[in-house]
């Protein structure tokens, strides 16, 4: 009997254990910086494209977009470039992490070259685009995920 408590806390133990590494992986967002892209034909109208990647991307597409706009948000806060008056837009290019696209983390796009390696070669890992365009004194934010028809996410102090 006195053996029983102990088989009973190691067990409750175990349980704990095994419950927490079962936990659910997170969204994780990986920004490309080296990959920035900037658009600047036009001098007054400057269009800047991020590249994130993201690795363990949810399931769900509402929790996804919900991610992506939390993410874009919090970016939007930290990056003062649309502030900027001959900057038009920010697209922010979202694509699945994979074997294929883990190699942009280190290493910049090689077009052009023989057997250059480029982003949109992976389609099959594209996820979504969001873009913030500025109108008037605000902002209209849009996203597309794969798949599926554009959505407007904010219009915030433009005409409709």
């Amino acid at each position: 009997m006195k053996y029983l408590q102990s088989i009973k806390m190691i067990t409750i133990v175990c349980f704990l254990l095994i419950a927490l590494s079962c936990d659910k992986k997170h969204n994780d967002f990986i920004p490309l910086e080296h990959m920035t892209f900037t658009n600047a034909y036009y001098k007054n109208a400057v269009k800047i494209s991020y590249y994130i990647l993201v690795d363990n991307p949810e399931p769900t597409e509402n929790v996804l977009k919900k991610e992506i706009i939390k993410y874009v948000e919090n970016r939007l806060k930290s990056n003062k470039v649309l502030t900027k008056p001959e900057t038009s837009s920010l697209n922010f290019v979202f694509y699945r992490k994979t074997d294929n696209t883990s190699y942009f983390i280190t290493n910049k796009e090689s077009a052009g070259e023989l057997l250059g390696e480029e982003m949109s070669h992976y389609q099959q890992d594209f996820i979504a685009n969001y873009v913030v365009s500025k109108c008037g004194k605000g902002t209209i934010e849009k996203i597309y995920l794969y798949n599926l028809p554009e959505e407007t996410v904010a219009n915030k102090n433009c005409d409709k």
